[in-house]
């Protein structure tokens, strides 16, 4: 898995509401100020850092509160829409399920809705190119993650296009870097076959070094780009690097999981068993006991079949074939859906063979 609290909603929009006071907007409703929130301002930006904070800790009523007070102050805005569904996205990841599908489009498609209209208004808004950008980006990586690669592909063109724009009007606008950078890279990934083609190439180092400069200086988006950064330095085998920021990241967000996969997978990847056992039992912990608030309709088979995988042959490779054994066979027993069956079927293939060669083993020893 590449990541890869609940308070009463009026309860935490009243405490959310006496922390940041509610902006003065005038009161002509045809006003461009009142539609239109000024993401610099300081109590816009207050608001909007502590819900993304929030989502990283996997607190999302907290998040999901300090969006919609967002939208509240300004319904015709787009931010609060695009975070909302950046919220959910990160929760179905997370829980490995599209329980949030609906809320998801809804609110991505609003976003682009009314970051369309912001740019009729001024052609020059960098801000609103810049959200229109980054839900593009978000509905295509949903789609490419449901199989739709076609509206993916799609999808990622519109993004890049807009966070040029976004970039042509405003060069400092950093947060830009994070949708780029994930465009050039991973797209380089995937049409490497065709880096002979003049008009495909490698632009790996490209998207590299602008994530860099968005993980260094965007508003919002550092904490994103950090994420996308760690896993790109997986990729690219820099595994020193990739340790060094995830515990960065991890001593940050303790609560949360997006960087503790990332730090279990590059321990695993460098072959270091024992940190990489630790990381994937420590995520095994927090998957077990920490189950989805009701009444969300999912389970955390997927997650706990990922963990055990990697736990398995942490135990393997370090020839513990007894805690091995015993790990494959409590994998093999959940009673999984026809789903889950279906998107794992490599990995519990891996297991059902993992956990032969370790009885194997296990005989010779005896």
């Amino acid at each position: 898995m590449k990541k890869r609290f609940c308070f009463p909603l009026l309860l935490l929009l009243s405490a959310l509401l006496f922390i940041f006071p509610p902006i003065c907007f005038p009161v002509d409703p045809n006003s461009d100020a009142q539609k239109y929130l000024d993401y610099q301002d300081g109590e816009i930006k207050k608001i909007l850092l502590k819900g993304i904070a929030a989502s990283f800790k996997e607190n999302y009523p907290f998040a999901e509160s300090s969006f919609n007070l967002i939208i509240q102050m300004a319904p015709q805005d787009p931010a609060g829409y695009f975070f909302k569904a950046a919220l959910y996205q990160a929760q179905m990841v997370d829980y490995e399920s599209d329980f949030k599908e609906k809320d998801f489009y809804e609110n991505v498609n609003l976003a682009k809705l009314y970051a369309q209209e912001r740019i009729k208004k001024e052609k020059k808004d960098a801000w609103a190119y810049l959200i229109l950008g980054n839900s593009y980006g978000a509905k295509g990586l949903y789609d490419a993650r449901k199989g739709n690669w076609w509206s993916g592909l799609n999808n990622g063109f519109s993004a890049k296009s807009a966070l040029k724009e976004a970039l042509k009007y405003d060069p400092d606008l950093y947060d830009a870097y994070v949708g780029l950078g994930s465009y050039h890279y991973w797209a380089s990934i995937v049409t490497k076959a065709f880096w002979w083609l003049p008009f495909i190439g490698d632009h790996r180092e490209e998207g590299m070094k602008e994530m860099k400069l968005a993980y260094e200086k965007s508003i919002f988006s550092s904490d994103a780009a950090a994420n996308g950064l760690v896993w790109i330095y997986i990729q690219e085998k820099k595994l020193p690097f990739a340790i060094d920021l995830a515990q960065q990241m991890q001593f940050k967000y303790p609560e949360g999981k997006s960087f503790l996969w990332a730090l279990a997978q590059a321990y695993y990847e460098k072959r270091d068993w024992n940190n990489a056992l630790s990381k994937y039992q420590e995520l095994l912990e927090k998957i077990e006991t920490t189950k989805p608030p009701n009444p969300i309709p999912v389970d955390q088979f997927y997650n706990l079949i990922e963990c055990r995988f990697y736990i398995a042959n942490c135990f393997f490779s370090m020839g513990k074939y007894e805690e091995c054994a015993t790990t494959c066979q409590k994998t093999l027993d959940l009673s999984v859906n026809d789903q889950i069956k279906k998107r794992q079927r490599s990995k519990l293939k891996s297991i059902q063979k993992l956990l032969q060669k370790s009885q194997e083993f296990i005989e010779k020893k005896y």
